[in-house]
């Protein structure tokens, strides 16, 4: 061995360099791309499957859903594979000051501030939180495409369940039978959700549900959402006959609202993404739904909007209208709201009848419990980011107007944390950040210093 090999430099000669490990392999590398792909998929499936499972706080529960997504984006934290967005985090915190400033106002005053509801806020916060975290590296854009494959899977899967619910009751082969609720202590189901719908008043027949979602809209919604992403990632056309399929089985009409804004979007932005095979086998799958008996009750539901005892009703005209009756009820509460939580126990007026089936989505919700200031900070933090930075075509849109329109969102953890993971995750800053992987890899792998 020469002394040079001992990593001792001869007279004159520069010193030796100390060695260096080999390059990762490819399938290093791969390993620790498909661990993240891994925990991903496995908090979306979490999400969708565990809605209904609630964890009893007092006289009420919380969704297991956000202790779930804090421990699998807790993971992601510790591995380096998520890092702070700037203008999420400062906007975020200029929304939850105007947020905590207005509820402070709102305390020291009294009055309505006696039965705001602290643990409202406290929710508010801890779901969007995670906002501000974004993926880092070249295959964030993969990760979320894997993700979105994920969801589609999921929701095939539920689809046809769904599908298979209503066509059993309809053909007498089975009754319907809530199991979660069977099978889960008392107090373990998320409350408040219409998860019994039935096709119409007084019928024995029920919407599907797949069994683990809140409500029938959800399953409208979410095959709706599984359509739009199937499109842009070249599903192939039989899935997209079971996922119309599945909405269809849901009798619900928010996915038709999404599925349409959703193709608004499409055409202007992506326009070749519509296939004639896609053409073809949604126009089949629609023709099978209108000619199956829940045609009826679905078209029997196209004037909702006008009857004020109804979903449609109650979903897009009552909370816009109790809202704004609430705060001219009371004018100081456009610039400071009521306080968190009160949409539920001061707007519940039975103004017009509906009562509790008023639906307050985001919107509204901000707007009367923080007022138009603090909330419309809220709204802008949302809105930036789900849209801002992200390569996705139609999909962040999408979301942006199922969440914002179509239910009441706002402290769903289970559809904040999927809106996050598709739209949110993959958007980044302009300011590029070093990759947590040059600096800390993965195990067997020697470190590199990000260049100069």
């Amino acid at each position: 061995m020469t002394v040079q090999e001992q990593g001792t430099a001869l007279p004159g000669t520069a010193p030796a360099s100390p060695p260096v490990s080999a390059p990762a392999t490819g399938a290093e590398r791969g390993w620790w791309r498909d661990a993240d792909r891994s925990i991903v998929s496995l908090l979306v499936v979490l999400l969708v499957l565990t809605q209904r499972i609630g964890i009893p706080v007092g006289d009420t529960s919380i969704s297991v859903a956000l202790p779930l997504g804090y421990l699998l984006i807790g993971v992601l934290v510790v591995r380096g594979s998520v890092t702070v967005s700037r203008t999420r985090m400062e906007l975020l915190f200029l929304a939850l000051a105007g947020v905590l400033t207005v509820t402070a106002i709102v305390g020291g005053i009294g009055g309505a501030g006696t039965e705001f509801s602290l643990a409202s806020l406290g929710l508010l916060v801890a779901i969007y939180l995670p906002w501000v975290l974004h993926a880092r590296g070249a295959d964030s854009l993969a990760l979320v495409r894997h993700a979105g494959t994920t969801f589609i899977r999921t929701m095939l899967v539920l689809a046809a369940v769904g599908l298979a619910q209503v066509t059993a009751q309809l053909t007498g082969v089975w009754d319907w039978v809530d199991y979660l609720r069977q099978w889960l202590p008392s107090g373990y189901i998320v409350p408040t959700y219409n998860y019994n719908n039935s096709l119409e008043w007084g019928s024995d027949t029920f919407k599907g549900t797949a069994f683990v979602l809140l409500e029938p809209s959800f399953l409208s919604q979410f095959c709706a959402l599984a359509i739009l992403i199937g499109l842009v990632l070249r599903v192939r056309p039989w899935q997209i006959v079971l996922l119309i399929a599945g909405m269809g089985a849901s009798v619900s009409g928010t996915g038709i609202f999404l599925l349409s804004a959703g193709a608004v979007l499409m055409l202007f932005r992506a326009p070749r993404l519509i296939r004639p095979a896609y053409v073809v086998s949604g126009a089949v799958a629609v023709a099978l739904v209108l000619w199956s008996p829940i045609a009826d009750f679905l078209l029997s539901r196209s004037g909702e909007l006008t009857e004020t005892e109804s979903s449609g009703y109650a979903r897009f005209v009552a909370p816009y209208k109790q809202v704004l009756a609430g705060l001219n009820d009371e004018p100081i509460r456009w610039l400071i709201g009521a306080g968190p939580g009160t949409s539920e126990s001061l707007l519940l007026t039975n103004r017009e009848g509906v009562g509790s089936l008023v639906l307050y989505s985001i919107i509204p919700k901000l707007a009367f419990e923080y007022g138009v200031i603090a909330g419309g900070l809220f709204v802008v933090f949302l809105v930036v980011a789900m849209l801002r930075g992200t390569p996705w075509k139609v999909v962040p849109g999408s979301i942006l107007f199922m969440v914002f329109f179509l239910s009441g969102a706002l402290l769903q953890p289970q559809t904040a944390f999927l809106a996050w993971i598709l739209t949110t995750l993959v958007a980044r800053d302009t300011l590029r950040l070093p990759d947590a992987r040059s600096v800390i890899p993965p195990p067997g792998r020697a470190a590199r210093l990000p260049a100069a």
